[in-house]
């Protein structure tokens, strides 16, 4: 009886944070920065890895500096920032993989350019991205979809498509940030574009592009439970799903897209949350029905 009753409890508690979903249904939107004639230059969008620390001083100006040339839109690019005091151990192990030891500390496209320290201007950082676009890359794209379930829960979708003539070998790395942190930087300003976790950091292989006007794909799907990181007060409007391929073997980025969760209460997209949920307890049922 008590095992019974124990696995009723868990089953309410994957339920409850489903029922409290909105029922509004939307489109997905995968975000698309503002065009601009400077982006015919480059051969895909670069990602900014901004390390920094709430105690860091330098890192205020770092942190507008960036803010600024993102909301201008008229570069192609992305940046997060990892914030090595306040984020998990799935950000402070991207530190460690970047080799960040002193803040702030900025890595275009993986390490390809490398800023560290305070800058007087925009300029250092503008020309680095402008740089990292413009390098020769595999012929990749990148699709994002991001299904806001409720209750601090997201659902995503990465799709990785090959347009080359031979297979290519990366690693897609898949960013959970917030547009406006919880997470205060030296000056009391909250960080921009944040990272929350990094729940998808995985080795990919895709064979060559075949007879057709696309290559073959590579799709990877989760589920990420904010509660479980103590993030389960999110705000959809407030959060943003990057997701980059980097190469093995240089670790520079080689592509990187972007979207938005929207709201989903499809029938199938909560029939699927609740078995792929229910399959993650599966061991912890066999250990209860040992008692």
């Amino acid at each position: 009886m008590k095992k019974y009753l124990v696995i009723g409890i868990l089953f309410l508690m994957l339920l409850a944070p489903i029922c409290s979903a909105s029922t509004i249904l939307l489109n997905n939107r995968e975000i698309e920065r503002p065009k601009n004639t400077s982006f015919n230059d480059f051969t895909h969008t670069v990602i900014a890895e901004f390390g920094s620390l709430t105690t860091c001083p330098y890192c205020v100006t770092a942190s507008s500096q960036l803010n600024s040339i993102y909301n201008s839109g008229d570069l192609d690019f992305y940046f997060v920032t990892l914030v090595g005091d306040e984020g998990n151990t799935n950000v402070r192990k991207r530190m460690n993989e970047l080799g960040i030891s002193s803040v702030p500390d900025v890595y275009f496209d993986g390490g390809y350019k490398k800023i560290l320290g305070a800058q007087s201007s925009e300029k250092p950082y503008r020309t680095a991205i402008n740089q990292s676009g413009a390098r020769v890359v595999p012929d990749i794209d990148i699709s994002v979809v991001v299904d806001w379930i409720g209750g601090g829960i997201l659902k995503f979708k990465v799709t990785v498509i090959n347009n080359e003539a031979e297979t290519y070998n990366g690693q897609l790395r898949v960013y959970v940030l917030e547009k406006e942190s919880r997470w205060n930087d030296k000056g009391g300003h909250p960080y921009h574009y944040a990272v929350l976790d990094i729940p998808i950091d995985k080795s990919l292989s895709i064979i060559k592009a075949k007879s057709k006007a696309r290559g073959d794909s590579y799709t990877f799907s989760k589920i990420w439970f904010g509660s479980f990181y103590g993030f389960g007060d999110i705000i959809q409007g407030n959060i943003l799903v990057i997701a980059s391929v980097f190469d093995p073997g240089t670790g520079f980025a080689v592509q990187t897209s972007a979207a938005e969760p929207t709201v989903s209460n499809s029938y199938l997209t909560l029939k699927s949350l609740i078995f792929e949920r229910l399959f993650e307890f599966f061991p912890l049922l066999n250990k209860i029905s040992e008692f």
